[in-house]
């Protein structure tokens, strides 16, 4: 039988599509009343539409519960509420997994539209008060909160200081941009290319990786990289980019590292190659500073290998004025960084 209801509204999606578009939305329409009349009964929260939105990206209660801070006795009962309120199984369990069923990959995808929705307007309604405070919440790397998210903070919040907060979050790149997909955070500083046609990549400068070696000892004298092959390697590990980022680099080159160690932290490594443990390859921003006051040796490949970094950021076609006020001041990274010296424009 027809769907007269879908044909109304000038869609050709009738049964569960339709059912699934008229709940979510009919329930936001009565979230939005209730900002602007006061309270009314919504049957959908908020709530309910970022559990099911992080339910797809983490595929278990608990880890929903871990990142939306509740227990995952209320995230089932959440998700519960918002089966009987469309009527259908939103999700079914595969081994140790829970996997959303087609119903709900499509309330997931309707609720990342009304959460937009509910952002961009909630910003938009802040932005029009008189006296109103902002929040960035930006993450980044362990060794980005170090040597670059200070400075940058430092640059937006002289800038705009009287109506900015700014949430730092330091963690492994992995955790940073499902934070970033599930509304956590506004942005992530990171090496790029991600390619997530979720999010937006925006990079602010180009950094060139190199041997570093120690200035002392046998290590210290080598000059053909072909021969660093024998030497001990300690090995820079970040899951998503860097990982990939070096495989390619070594393949250029022919090299195969002898790793003995792996460690996610280049301070970490810088201090094991002084001491001999090993050589590394690292971001030339990272090491410029220690080559220049001859505390650690650079050696570059005969083919230079360079990276972008930058901003990630939710795709979407409302940007918040806080995040956009923060790009404009992270694209002036000559005036703010100590280490700009060490980068380029971006590639390309």
């Amino acid at each position: 039988m027809a769907c007269p209801r879908a044909r109304a509204v000038g869609s050709d999606t009738c049964g569960s599509d339709f059912r699934i578009r008229q709940a979510l939305v009919i329930n936001w329409v009565s979230y939005a009343a209730r900002l602007a009349y006061g309270p009314a009964r919504a049957t959908v929260e908020l709530s309910q539409l970022r559990a099911i939105l992080a339910l797809k990206e983490l595929a278990s209660l608990a880890k929903v519960g871990e990142q939306l801070h509740l227990s995952s006795s209320a995230i089932f009962y959440q998700i519960r509420q918002l089966e009987d309120e469309i009527g259908q199984k939103l999700y079914e369990r595969a081994g140790k997994r829970l996997l959303l069923t087609a119903a709900g990959a499509r309330a997931a995808e309707c609720a990342r539209k009304i959460l937009d929705s509910h952002d961009s307007a909630l910003a938009t309604l802040k932005e029009q008060g008189a006296v109103c405070r902002r929040t960035l919440r930006l993450g980044c790397g362990p060794h980005s909160s170090i040597r670059i998210a200070p400075h940058l903070l430092r640059a937006f919040l002289r800038e705009f200081p009287n109506n900015t907060d700014v949430r730092l979050t330091a963690s492994d790149d992995q955790v940073l941009l499902r934070d970033l997909r599930v509304g956590l955070l506004d942005a992530v500083l990171m090496s790029m290319p991600v390619n997530n046609s979720e999010l937006t990549e925006e990079p602010l400068w180009s950094y060139e990786i190199v041997f570093v070696l120690p200035v002392t000892g046998t290590r210290a004298r080598h000059t053909d990289i072909e021969k660093l092959h024998r030497e001990p390697f300690i090995l820079y590990r970040r899951a998503v980019v860097i990982d990939a980022a070096y495989r390619q680099f070594f393949h250029d080159l022919g090299f195969e590292p002898n790793v003995v160690m792996e460690n996610d932290e280049p301070d970490s490594i810088k201090e094991l190659v002084k001491l001999g443990l090993g050589i590394a390859v690292l971001p030339m921003w990272s090491v410029g500073d220690d080559a220049r006051r001859g505390t650690l040796r650079v050696l570059r490949p005969p083919k230079r290998h360079f990276n972008n970094y930058g901003l990630l950021y939710h795709r979407s076609d409302y940007c918040p004025n806080v995040l956009s006020d923060f790009r404009a001041v992270a694209h002036r990274w000559p005036e703010w960084w100590p280490l700009a010296r060490y980068v380029g424009p971006p590639l390309d």
